[in-house]
């Protein structure tokens, strides 16, 4: 999982261009997105031409999820999945629950963070 401190951090753009390296070099990728988004996956499609699928701890139990993982993922030699706004950002911006924590943590994923560095001004 690709994820970050938070929104705007440039998780798409680094996701995006794992998926064309990957591509390129002859995987055959697969592009998974943390909650209901629709925007990213469709930076996904256009950089794999394939679907991009979601994984939503909201809207389905763990069981679902590790099932729609398994579904998603079949076929693929490498799966880049992409965290939802902050990493810990779940319901509401109060709670873990429906972050891409709690997704990575349902399908033991592990975890690479963007940081966008910069100093005071």
């Amino acid at each position: 999982m690709i994820s970050a401190p938070n929104s705007g951090s440039g998780k798409t753009a680094i996701v995006c261009g794992l998926l064309n390296l990957l591509h390129r070099r002859g995987y055959h990728p697969c592009a998974l997105k943390c909650g209901p988004d629709y925007i990213d996956p469709m930076f996904h499609r256009s950089v794999l031409s394939v679907e991009s699928h979601n994984l939503d701890s909201y809207l389905s139990s763990s069981d679902q999820m590790r099932a729609l993982f398994a579904h998603s993922s079949s076929g693929h030699d490498a799966v880049v999945c992409e965290g939802a706004m902050g990493f810990y950002d779940g319901v509401g911006g109060v709670t873990t629950q429906a972050s891409a924590w709690e997704a990575a943590d349902i399908l033991d994923f592990p975890v690479v963070l963007v940081v966008r560095p910069k100093g005071n001004s």
